[in-house]
């Protein structure tokens, strides 16, 4: 008995590693299918704890280091739980955006409390998340990968920050952070934006 038991713990393992490995441990109940776990091997694994739990759909290795977007990446798995890592982040159709683009990228000081999302169709979620539809998506230039997450660029996440409203300190202090590191220019942002980029560090700066 406690051989079966140590044979199903590893092979629920080696079946999810190629999943596990690019999404920091976690995978959802569609991937482990899809990696030929059936439901009753993972409510296994969950009684042997080799996995917890998240959320609906979505789970984790036990021993997985500590993550600090376990929030944002249980959404941006639950969003769409049937797609592999590849196209999560090769052909992305959902971005990480706005509050939790600045978190993920580490410029300026938001609280990105509620997940945001770009997505190329509407979803309708059953939890607390925001996602706002762009049916074309995104060209390359407009996101990277950041943290193991398909996010927009620095350069569009100010863009939306300012669409969406947010206030010039927290732009400003946004600017400051992207600067510094190297990820964008004044100048660059002078050419996508009307607005005025100096007033904004001065108001960080206050």
């Amino acid at each position: 008995m406690l051989e079966m038991k140590r044979r199903t713990r590893l092979n629920v393992a080696s079946r999810l590693q190629h999943v596990t490995e690019a999404q920091a441990g976690y995978f959802t109940r569609s991937q482990a299918n899809k990696a030929g776990v059936a439901d009753f091997e993972l409510e296994r694994a969950l009684g042997y704890d080799q996995v917890t739990r998240l959320d609906s759909g979505v789970y984790r290795l036990v021993g997985a280091p500590v993550d600090p977007h376990e929030q944002l990446r249980v959404a941006w798995l639950r969003l769409t739980p049937h797609l592999d890592p590849a196209e999560r982040t090769l052909r992305p159709a959902v971005w990480a955006s706005h509050r939790s683009a600045a978190v993920l990228h580490g410029f300026g000081d938001f609280i990105a409390d509620v997940p945001e999302f770009i997505a190329t169709r509407r979803i309708r979620p059953r939890f607390a998340v925001k996602v706002r539809v762009k049916p074309d998506g995104l060209v390359r230039t407009e996101w990277s990968l950041r943290e193991g997450f398909a996010v927009t660029s620095p350069v569009k996440t100010f863009i939306d920050l300012a669409a969406a409203g947010t206030d010039g300190g927290h732009l400003g202090r946004y600017i400051e952070d992207a600067v510094a590191t190297g990820a964008t220019t004044v100048d660059d942002l002078r050419h996508v934006t009307h607005i005025d980029i100096e007033a904004l560090l001065s108001m960080a700066a206050k």
